[in-house]
């Protein structure tokens, strides 16, 4: 059909278009006649398989990456024709859901047979959670803590509130995996005079998920990725009133400060 379209192009994208049935293919013809910007569109609104599956069913993850991949393909050419235009919000979404989708591929990295579907923000997050907790490995658990404060920040910029609110959540899942080290560590720090020193600190929670987390993220996160930092006020704030004690907030606040210190040396 789109190759007979060829001497009717104009006539072919209103008619796809309109047909509820191929709706979801009106990209595939945008693209054949130069219109990147409304392809780019219909291949993010894509929400139903359109290459596989059900049509009436859940989106799997592969096509769902496949979609965006070439979403974003079309609107870099977007782009390039008009670099003017207001792209900057579609790019950010774009590169949200692939974070999305990256991060879904590490989750169910262990349990994955190729037909997983898409799920949603909120579902990832528990997800990471849930990986974070049913883990005794540090390495695992700063995995999947990196994955969980990517989920977080697929947000736009303005979304500073929700990105934070969505962060506190895997911070905490990631200072719970070693609370003991922790509390020990918030009691001792309370009883000596003027607190522990800074070496003793260091030694006591070197090695534990937070500390591994934090040293990874600092080093490694940029732009609004800052926005799910530990040291981001709200989100500082977040962990400490959800864990309700003011000396474990301060020890962590403290080694928070040191990693972030020797990073800039």
């Amino acid at each position: 059909m789109f190759e007979l379209g060829k001497s009717c192009p104009h006539d072919l994208t209103r008619y796809v278009r309109n047909d509820d049935r191929l709706s979801n293919l009106a990209w595939v013809q945008q693209l054949r006649v130069g219109g990147h910007e409304q392809a780019t569109v219909g291949l993010m609104s894509v929400n139903s398989p359109v290459l596989l599956g059900d049509k009436e069913g859940p989106m799997s993850l592969w096509e769902k990456d496949q979609m965006m991949s070439l979403a974003k393909l079309s609107n870099k050419l977007a782009i390039a024709k008009n670099p003017h235009a207001e792209v900057d919000t579609r790019s950010l979404q774009i590169e949200n859901s692939l974070t999305l989708i990256s991060a879904q591929k590490i989750l169910q990295e262990d349990t994955a047979h190729g037909d997983e579907v898409v799920l949603k923000e909120d579902d990832l997050l528990r997800l990471a959670v849930e990986k974070i907790q049913s883990s005794q490995d540090v390495d695992e658990i700063k995995r999947f803590g990196i994955c969980g404060l990517a989920i977080a920040s697929a947000k736009l910029p303005t979304q500073t509130e929700a990105m934070a609110n969505d962060a506190s959540y895997i911070w905490q899942a990631v200072i719970k995996s070693d609370i003991h080290t922790w509390e020990s560590t918030a009691n001792e720090n309370s009883m000596a005079v003027g607190g522990i020193s800074e070496e003793e600190l260091i030694r006591r929670v070197e090695g534990t998920a937070f500390v591994e987390v934090m040293y990874d993220f600092v080093s490694t996160s940029e732009g609004k990725m800052q926005s799910v930092s530990y040291t981001d006020t709200s989100v500082r704030n977040n962990v400490s009133h959800a864990l309700g004690s003011d000396a474990l907030s301060k020890v962590l606040a403290l080694s928070a400060d040191i990693v972030v210190a020797a990073n800039l040396e």
